[in-house]
């Protein structure tokens, strides 16, 4: 599938020296503080591999020998593949693309404008817009299905998310390792069985650390199961610059690295070699509302920044990025999403979260997404960038034209028009008055006519009757599973 191809804008904050100062430090930190690991399976991996292991308190310190061990053995270049082929996404280093943001409780009702709770229609419908749209690359289950019992619910997501969409679906709501090998279950449902889950995986998941310094043990020995079947895994660090992490953000960076790297190092003792993708939601906390401020410039900072230090190590990054405080669509979450968005572009990040939720991740809104898509798509051309070369320099096309000429109906215009220019979707470029005619539509309006017409006209290909049989089997075993055995 076609991303944002990365160009000659480029931003970086770092020389090697920063990410070498920022490498050691975060050694520093996992060596000598350690972290805590909520995990007998894990400690005892760690210790096994020659960690100093404290089990009452759960912590371990991990040499800095095992941690770069485990970033060479890391599989890195990576391939998000898709239940439709066309969709597959693959993580080379010479595009960005954009992923959907990610379980949300709640929905702007699409006929009242009301907030309510999130619910597995939501899921299915948010599929299907996002299947339509160019911008989102891969599928983050944007809400979670809250009219489903919690403890089966994430398996359900997950059900849900891969008939809804022909797109890579990527989940972050594993919390044990029961829980996971339900979701192998339906991954290899779809792609066939277990070993060409392996070849062909057609979902990856996220794991989030508890800044700072923690990991929660039903979450990684949950990525422990997935890493083992061959889903790609990420750590997806999310420290709050003044309380989670530093109010520095090299010293945020650090707590962020030292997550994900601890992360990945125990998922490369119990899986040699699996996929693993870098991830990191940092974002400072506002002192004066007391809350996260996922919209900030200082998110962009650290997700840009991180993804220096990812691509440093060699591997692909995940990064929270098009983000709004703002509680409905408007003015505060464009300039939020566009500002907290587009470094993560420069930067050359390999996914960039955030399509469709307002109010800090926490609420799908259909408009949003689709003027995320189109902000996504001015970002991505922002990044690509002016390139100079013999076919776009055109220095024989201007002598044939001549002064005075028009260059409208050349075949060289049809040829690079799409590739050099951003054709608006939503945009209104029109005069005053044709504006006027057309009932004064703003941007919203516009972004909901849209949305309106996806959602009667798009057609998601379904599953198979075969597998959707086997879905519902699955779900049935493991709401059985779950419901008597627990997730303890």
């Amino acid at each position: 599938m076609m991303g944002f191809p990365k160009g000659k804008i480029a931003l970086r904050m770092f020389d090697e020296s920063d990410l070498d100062s920022l490498h050691w430090g975060t050694l520093d930190v996992l060596e000598n503080a350690g972290i805590k690991v909520f995990s007998e399976e894990c400690l005892r991996l760690l210790e096994d591999a020659g960690c100093a292991v404290n089990h009452s308190d759960s912590s371990a310190r991990i040499p800095g020998n095992l941690v770069e061990e485990g970033i060479r053995k890391a599989k890195k270049n990576i391939t998000l593949y898709a239940r439709n082929p066309k969709y597959d996404v693959v993580l080379d280093g010479r595009r960005s693309f954009c992923c959907t943001d990610g379980n949300g409780t709640s929905v702007m009702d699409f006929d009242t404008g009301k907030r309510r709770m999130s619910t597995t229609k939501d899921l299915q419908t948010v599929g299907q817009v996002a299947n339509a749209l160019d911008s989102a690359h891969v599928f983050w289950p944007c809400v979670s299905c809250q009219d489903v019992p919690d403890y089966i619910r994430h398996v359900v997501d997950l059900k849900v998310a891969l008939g809804a969409i022909e797109k890579h679906v990527q989940v972050e709501t594993t919390s044990h390792r029961r829980e996971a090998n339900w979701l192998v279950q339906l991954g290899a449902a779809l792609a066939g069985d277990e070993k060409a889950l392996r070849r062909r995986p057609i979902f990856s998941s996220m794991h989030c650390p508890f800044s700072p310094l923690q990991l929660d043990g039903g979450s990684t020995e949950g990525a422990l199961v997935l890493a083992r079947a061959g889903v790609p895994i990420s750590f997806y660090g999310m420290p709050q610059a003044g309380i989670t992490g530093p109010v520095t953000l090299a010293g945020s960076i650090i707590v962020n690295n030292a997550e994900v790297l601890a992360g990945m190092t125990i998922a490369q003792l119990a899986a040699p070699g699996s996929p693993f993708i870098y991830g990191t939601g940092g974002a400072a906390f506002d002192m004066k509302t007391m809350t996260w401020a996922g919209g900030g410039p200082e998110r962009a900072l650290i997700s840009s920044g991180a993804g220096e230090l990812a691509h440093h190590y060699g591997f692909p990054i995940l990064c929270g990025g098009i983000v709004t405080s703002a509680k409905e669509p408007g003015p505060q979450s464009c300039y939020e999403k566009m500002s907290s968005g587009l470094p993560q572009f420069l930067a050359g990040c390999d996914m960039v979260a955030g399509l469709g939720l307002l109010d800090d991740v926490t609420m799908l809104s259909y408009e949003q997404m689709v003027i995320d898509d189109e902000m996504a798509r001015i970002m991505g051309r922002l990044a690509g960038g002016v390139v100079v070369d013999d076919e776009h320099m055109a220095v024989d096309l201007i002598k044939k034209v001549g002064a005075g000429g028009s260059f409208l109906s050349h075949r060289h215009t049809m040829q690079w028009l799409s590739k050099e220019h951003f054709i608006p979707g939503i945009t209104d470029r029109r005069t005053g008055e044709a504006w006027e005619v057309d009932g004064s539509k703003d941007v919203v309006a516009r972004a909901r006519e849209k949305a309106a017409k996806i959602m009667k006209e798009h057609q998601v290909q379904p599953l198979t009757a075969d597998v959707s049989t086997r879905f519902e089997e699955i779900v049935r075993k493991a709401d059985t599973d779950i419901k008597t055995n627990g997730l303890d």
